[in-house]
Parts: structure tokens; C-alpha cells; sequence
């Protein structure tokens, strides 16, 4: 089932406040909050557009004042800086849902006889627009049927006196049903999406008023200079402004469109709110306190039935774009749900794509997951949130004009978009490196061959003595020098090139982006940005600098852990890479294209490195890799997870027989439930050094994360281990053991299915734990963990498909392994034991 919540938690503070809602426009824009409805985040607000550049907060909130029965409920929250809430309308918050991801509150006011309000929130695809609509349900839609109260009679005098006419029920086909007065306060900002707002008494948003001919004719239009110009014909029962911070601001509008009888007005106000506080922020020492603009309030009556909405228009689109009609905004409303649907209904069809190699045929499948007491979440419900999590961080950005100028056409747009992945909305920002591990689970899964394709163009455009970039340019901030930075970003295109071509069979892209990777290949031999060249005498990659892979941990934008020096994971891409490069270079070689370097080349400098990495890497003294070798402190024998790559990767660089040791020690002391720790616990030794203060200091930092990613690469390992043992006679003649062991391997996937239900719903990110939980600044939503879900579910259901054609190898390299390391007691003797039946099978 989808995720929802009743009463018993919509009314604990504790339990809303901490799970965040996230709805997405495909351009980088947003909106976001909380269940409370308190905003906890600068990034936080129902209208956040995004450029090239920077993401812009227009709309924080709508705060809801409704009067019924003669009695005024506030169903707004807000956190000041006093720690004081109010109001505190959570209190009346019945249940929350997302539907196909999309927002809906419903709120039950009054005792046994009241009504429920229900407000939903949504944005179209492609435009910066967010919808918020408010319905009154009926008794039957609300699961109440209100008690013998004579709704009629209430309702048309009501309306008479409000009105001042004769309303009648002729008009009102729902008579015997409550009516409502609802009063919206539009909190309203015009900053950047991650920055504070202060206000000032001496500055006033310019407010443009929009109003029907009635609203004119009784007075009710705020008056302002030039009457003409700001007159925007309205049908009846809608009004709104439009918003200026100050001259020369770009505008965004708010309009409200209701039922023609509905009485919708806006009345300006002009005042600011003082004083918000944003408490993620203040636990991360960061600036907390914003304050808000009210221009102005809308006010409606609402009673039960379809005709009776009142749909809020928050947009930054130009005011000919918009519709004020309600069949079409109810029409937007289920478009956006449908393509949602379809979303995920289309992915498990049939996917067809066409390369030079022939076409391919991709089958997706759901996967009957083990039982999780601790989620109502079901498999295809699984399957379903992590294809949706996944559109939510591709986006298309406009290419900066220079940029579309390079591409040498003489015929081209004002305004050219490509496909960008993002790294993680609040962060706004997009990561050469993230993107690239992401590509294969975000759109090879899903069948986006045809996106793959132009984010793996567009990134080889940028190209720079052999490098990429850590980001993308843009208008404001094109590429520099010191945005070459990252020693494995290149080594990742590799991999994700791989993984569209497997694919694909798109031998055409590879044939057209070869001579770029050859390039590549020959700086990182005779060196390039940040001295990182391979060394002669024993074929490795050593690297210099500050923040050269995704391992090197920051904290309040210092650098904290600095990995320098010939670096476990970054030796395991290159071997990758030669090996990569040894496969391309032979079909080049069999079309009749001369490469810089022939196929026996890559095929030497693969062999060379591979031969002293098993050499100088292996930490016997623990059964693992060592993390980073020849750096400036010596050898550094870290345990953490990235070492998995020597083992995962296609072109494995690590020897078979020490495989099963390092991926034991990695299940023993770094696999949680919900992903892999970034640095093995720390035991106690000798008394520390009084030097060794501060980097111990470093150290819990980066021990206070649990990355979810990293199961990807952990699950490669697993298969790449079950399918490099020979297959012992009691494995392949009992199918029924087969299925035990492959139901044990699926659980790895099942304790993700509470995280969607948790901080970012229908997301998942990262998990801080320890004394160090606010000291470094983590991902609420990872694009890399949803991304390699994705990718190891497609896995699962290959596996599946094929029956485990490859055999799983005996208990030995199953989670057996995974579940008897974890014990503490006799670990040692399991885990030789272990080892020695594999050698013996």
C-alpha cells in the first residue's frame, strides 16, 4: 500500500515534524515541507524555480484560518525563534498520504458532527507552477455521515446573509451539506532557495492586482497607479496578484479559482512576518531565522462537492500560460497522477532499443521481496517508489548559449535543454561524479537509453587533459581549472559508458567518444591536473590534492579527510578502465580504426597494474586492502567499503582467492540493514597520541554515515563471488536450496522498504549516526542510493529470469556469510572455514 499515516501519528509532533514531503517540476524546481506543516529547511517552500545558476524560494506557505459552526480553527504551524509554536493546526491533521507521490492533508474539524478539509498539492511537469487545492468532502467521501444536522437550511441562509441574495438551493444541488469560510495567508519570499530572508519595514513587495469586473465595480481592486495596466480580465469566482520583491525583480503571481457563488477576493496586507525558525539549520550551526512577506490574503467559502473547489495557482510563468478554468485544473491534477502511473506501468512493459549492434529487449520484472513486519510497503509498491524517486533527480537544464553556439549548427533555438542528473535537490547541485555512478540504475533500469545517451555526449564535450569536471558549466559560472579536481570522475564515465553500451549495443556512441577516452588514458599516464599520473615502477595511479573522490569527507566546507596518494578504489577504476579500453580497442581494431595506442598497450599497462596492486594493496595483517598506500603519512590500512570496487567491477583487479576475505571483513565490520558504513568502528588501542586528537576528531565525522549506495556495489561483489566459485554437485541438483539461498540474498534489499517511509518520503538517504550526527552535513535524498537500488533490483531480476544460471555457489558465498560474520563469537574460525570449503569445492 502507499505510503499514509492516521491520526495517531499526524498528531504527534515528533513523528511529523521529521518526515519531509518532495514534489518535482523536471526543470529542478520544487516544492517541499514538512507533515506538520512547520518548515524546517531554508530549502523548504510550495514554489522554488531553478535556473543554471540557483535555485529561487517565491512561495514559502499557505497558512489555513477556516470559520465553521461559528468557531475559527487555525490549521497553519510555525516555529519561532523563541521555540513558541503557532499556530499548532497539526493538531487537527486526520491523515496524510502521497498519492503517486503528490501531497494530500486531510484535516477533520468540529466534534462528531464537523467536516473534513482536504488539501492537495501538485506541479505539472515542465512548468514552474504549483497547484494547492482545498475540497470540503462529503460524508460519504469523509466516512461521516454528520450526525441529523440540517445542513440545508444552514447553508442557504448563510450564503443569503454572506451574498445579500437570494441563494436558494436550486443552485446548490449538495444543500443538506455545511458551508465554510476559508481565509489563506500566502507567506511569500524572493531569496535564494537555501538562504534567509530579513525583512524590513522600509521594503515593501510591489503587489499587482488581478480581480473580476465585479470585484472592479464594488471597489474591492486595490488601486495602483496605472489601473489600466494592471487590469487582467478574470472570469467570476477567481482573483489574485501578481508579485514584484522590488523593480526589476523577476514576478511570480498567486491566484485563487474557486466557484463563481464562492465569494473569492484578495485583500493586500502588506506586513511582514518575523522570525521563523528553520531547525535543521540551527542544528547545523547554519544561519536559522527567516521572515516572510504577507501581501495580502485570499478569502472563499467552501462547502462539500465537485463543483466547490478552491484551487491555489502559485507560478512563475508568464500570466498567458496560465487556466483559470476548474475542468482543466482538475484535468491538470489527474494528468500529473497519471503520469506518474504510467511512469512506473511503462518501465514493467517491454523496453525496445535499437543500436548499431541489433535491437535490444529489456524485461523488467517485480520481485516477490521477503516479508518486513516493520513496513506496509509491498514488493510492487517497492518497485514503484524507486522508479518515481528516480525521475524526481533527472531534470532538464538550458545548455549555456556558448555553448549551444560550439555545437557548429548554424539552425538552433533561443534556448537549447539537455538531461542533467541531480545529486540531491537541497543541495542543488549537480556532481560529475554522482551522476555517472547514477547513470546505469537511473536510466538503463528504466529504459531512458535515449537520455543516457545525451548526458554521456554532453559530459565528453568537456573534456580537459584527459579529465572531466567535478560539475557542469553554466552562464554564471563557466568551467575553471580548479573544477578538474576529481582524480576518479573520469574513471567513472568508463564505467557508466560500459554500462549503456552492454546496454544499448550502442557501438555508434562508443565509436564517437574513442579517441576522447584514448586521449584520457594518455594524460593519466604522463600526468595531469593535481599530479595525477600513473607511477612508472609499478603501473599505479597516484593522485595529490584536496577533494579527488567521493571518499574525502568535508565538513563546514573543510576539507576533513584527505586521501592522497595511490588510492585503493581509484587503482580499481584505472585497472577497469585499461581492461575497458583493451575490449574497445580490439573492436576498433577489427573495424579498421588506428588508435592512438594499440590494443596491446592497454592490455599491458592492465596486467602491470594489476600485478602490483595485488602486491603492494593486500594488508595481510587484517585480510583486506589497504586504503591508500605511499601517502604522506605512509600506508594508511582504514578499513572502509570503497575497497569493495577491487571486487565489484566488471574487470575485478583483486586475485579470486582473496576476494571472499576482503568482502568477510567488509560484511563483518561495515554492513548495516540500511547500507555500509564509510570507516570501520575505531577499537580501543594504545593510549592516542596527543597529535592524534584532531584526526580522531576527522575520523568520527566520517564514521557518522551509513551510506545506502554502497549496498550496489556490495551485491556486485556477492554475485561476482557466487559466479567465480565452481558450483558444488548438492547446489546444482537441489532447486529448492537454490531458492533458499537466492531469498537470502533478496533480503538484502527488504529493510529499504521502512526508509521510504521516513525524513524524505518515497526517498532515501543517507543515516548519520553517532556522537558526530550534526557535525557533517548529510543527503536526505541521495540520488546515488536510489539510483543503485534500481540498479541491483535489475540485477536481482536477471537473476531470477535466468534461473540462477550460474549457479549460487554453496552456503559459503550467500548471506550465510553475511549473517554468521556478523556473530562476534567464533567469527575467526567460521570465516576460515568458510574459505577453506570454497577452495575445496
Amino acid at each position: 500500500m502507499p505510503i499514509e499515516f492516521d491520526r495517531s501519528t499526524c498528531c504527534n509532533l515528533n513523528e511529523t515534524i521529521s518526515r519531509e514531503w518532495l514534489i518535482t517540476n523536471g526543470l529542478g524546481g520544487y516544492a517541499a515541507g514538512t507533515v506538520a506543516g512547520i518548515l524546517t529547511r531554508m530549502q523548504h517552500g510550495l514554489l522554488v524555480t531553478s535556473s543554471q545558476d540557483t535555485a529561487q524560494l517565491l512561495l514559502a506557505k499557505i497558512d489555513e484560518e477556516l470559520v465553521f459552526d461559528e468557531r475559527k480553527y487555525y490549521l497553519g504551524s510555525n516555529e519561532y525563534r523563541d521555540g513558541t509554536l503557532n499556530p499548532a493546526g497539526f493538531g487537527h491533521l486526520e491523515t496524510f498520504r502521497l498519492e503517486e507521490g503528490f501531497p494530500v492533508f486531510t484535516y477533520h474539524l468540529g466534534g462528531i458532527d464537523g467536516i473534513v478539509l482536504e488539501k492537495r498539492i501538485w506541479m505539472p511537469r515542465g512548468y514552474n507552477t504549483t497547484y494547492i487545492q482545498y475540497r470540503l468532502l462529503s460524508a460519504n467521501e469523509a466516512g461521516n455521515t454528520n450526525g441529523n444536522r440540517n445542513w440545508s437550511r444552514y447553508r442557504g441562509e448563510h450564503l443569503a446573509r454572506e451574498s445579500g441574495r437570494d441563494v436558494g438551493n436550486a443552485a446548490y444541488p449538495e444543500a443538506a451539506q455545511p458551508i465554510l469560510s476559508l481565509t489563506l495567508l500566502p507567506f511569500s519570499a524572493y531569496r535564494r532557495y537555501n538562504q534567509p530572508q530579513y525583512g524590513n519595514n522600509d521594503w515593501h513587495f510591489q503587489v499587482q492586482l488581478h480581480s473580476n469586473a465585479e470585484h472592479r465595480l464594488t471597489g474591492e481592486l486595490y488601486q495602483v497607479e496605472d489601473e489600466e495596466e494592471n487590469y487582467l480580465p478574470l472570469p467570476k469566482g477567481v482573483t489574485g496578484c501578481t508579485i514584484r520583491a522590488w523593480d526589476g525583480a523577476s514576478p511570480y503571481s498567486i491566484f485563487a479559482v474557486g466557484h463563481p457563488d464562492s465569494q473569492v477576493r484578495f485583500i493586500p496586507t502588506g506586513v511582514w512576518y518575523w522570525h521563523f525558525l528553520r531547525r535543521h539549520d540551527q542544528a547545523a550551526h547554519r544561519p536559522a531565522i527567516d521572515d516572510l512577506y504577507l501581501p495580502g490574503v485570499f478569502k472563499a467559502k467552501l462547502w462539500p462537492g465537485e463543483n466547490s473547489v478552491l484551487t491555489i495557482i502559485a507560478s512563475a510563468e508568464e500570466l498567458s500560460s496560465l487556466t483559470f478554468n476548474p475542468d482543466q485544473l482538475k484535468h491538470s491534477c489527474t494528468r500529473s497522477i497519471a503520469e506518474q502511473q504510467q511512469l512506473a506501468s511503462s518501465i514493467l512493459q517491454p523496453q525496445r532499443y535499437f543500436g548499431e549492434g541489433g535491437e535490444t529487449t529489456h524485461y523488467p520484472q517485480i520481485l516477490s521481496l521477503p516479508p518486513d513486519h516493520d513496513s506496509t510497503i509491498d514488493s510492487e509498491e517497492y518497485l514503484r517508489l524507486l522508479i518515481q524517486a528516480a525521475d524526481r533527480f533527472l531534470v532538464r537544464r538550458v545548455l549555456p548559449r556558448s555553448e549551444q553556439a560550439n555545437r557548429g549548427s548554424f539552425f538552433y533555438l533561443s534556448y537549447e535543454t539537455v538531461p542533467v542528473i541531480l545529486a540531491d535537490y537541497f543541495g542543488q547541485r549537480d556532481s560529475t561524479r554522482e551522476a555517472l555512478i547514477a547513470l546505469p540504475g537511473l536510466t538503463l533500469t528504466t529504459g531512458r537509453f535515449e537520455e543516457a545517451r545525451d548526458i554521456l555526449r554532453n559530459y565528453a564535450r568537456y573534456f580537459k587533459q584527459g579529465m572531466l569536471p567535478d560539475r557542469l558549466p553554466s552562464a554564471e559560472r563557466p568551467l575553471e581549472d580548479r573544477d578538474y579536481g576529481s582524480v576518479d570522475t573520469t574513471l567513472w564515465f568508463f564505467y557508466a559508458l560500459d554500462h549503456y553500451v552492454r546496454a544499448t549495443h550502442d557501438f555508434q556512441l562508443l565509436e564517437e567518444l574513442y579517441q576522447r577516452l584514448a586521449e584520457s588514458i594518455n594524460w593519466y599516464v604522463n600526468g595531469t591536473y593535481n599530479a595525477t599520473q600513473v607511477d612508472a615502477t609499478d603501473g599505479l595511479l597516484r593522485s595529490a590534492g584536496k577533494s579527488l573522490t567521493w571518499m574525502n569527507t568535508s565538513a563546514d566546507g573543510q576539507a576533513r579527510i584527505t586521501r592522497t596518494g595511490k588510492l585503493v578504489e581509484v587503482n580499481a577504476l584505472w585497472y577497469h578502465a585499461l581492461s575497458l579500453m583493451h575490449e574497445w580497442s580490439l573492436q576498433q581494431q577489427q573495424k579498421g580504426s588506428n588508435g592512438n595506442q594499440s590494443p596491446s598497450f592497454y592490455q599491458k599497462q592492465a596486467a602491470y597494474c594489476k600485478e602490483h596492486f595485488q602486491q603492494r594493496f593486500w594488508y595481510a595483517d587484517g585480510d583486506y586492502l589497504y586504503d591508500v598506500i605511499d601517502g604522506p603519512g605512509g600506508d594508511d590500512c582504514s578499513l572502509r567499503p570503497n575497497q569493495l570496487l577491487a571486487l565489484s567491477l566488471r574487470h575485478p583487479v583483486l586475485d579470486d582467492e582473496r576476494r571472499l576475505a576482503v568482502f568477510e571483513r567488509v560484511t563483518l565490520q561495515l554492513l548495516t540493514p540500511p547500507g555500509l558504513l564509510t570507516l570501520a568502528p575505531q577499537r580501543k588501542e594504545a593510549p592516542e597520541r596527543h597529535e592524534e586528537k584532531d584526526e580522531k576528531h576527522d575520523r568520527s565525522i566520517e564514521q557518522a554515515i551509513i551510506q545506502p549506495w554502497l549496498i550496489g556495489p556490495y551485491i556486485d561483489a556477492l554475485f561476482a563471488l557466487q559466479d567465480s566459485c565452481p558450483a558444488t554437485t548438492r547446489i546444482t541438483s537441489v532447486g529448492r536450496h537454490q531458492d533458499d539461498s537466492w531469498q537470502k540474498n533478496l533480503a538484502l534489499l527488504v529493510p529499504f522498504r521502512k526508509e521510504f517511509s521516513r525524513g524524505l518520503l518515497g526517498m532515501i538517504g543517507e543515516h548519520p549516526v553517532g556522537d558526530a550526527l550534526e557535525q557533517r552535513e548529510h543527503k536526505i535524498a541521495s540520488v546515488l542510493s536510489i539510483a543503485e537500488l534500481l540498479r541491483v533490483y535489475d540485477l536481482f531480476v536477471q537473476k531470477q529470469t535466468n534461473q540462477l544460471s550460474v549457479r549460487l555457489r554453496s552456503d559459503t558465498v550467500t548471506t550465510d556469510i553475511i549473517s554468521r560474520t556478523r556473530m562476534q563469537s567464533g567469527s575467526t574460525s567460521q570465516i576460515n572455514a568458510t574459505r577453506q570449503g570454497l577452495k575445496g569445492s
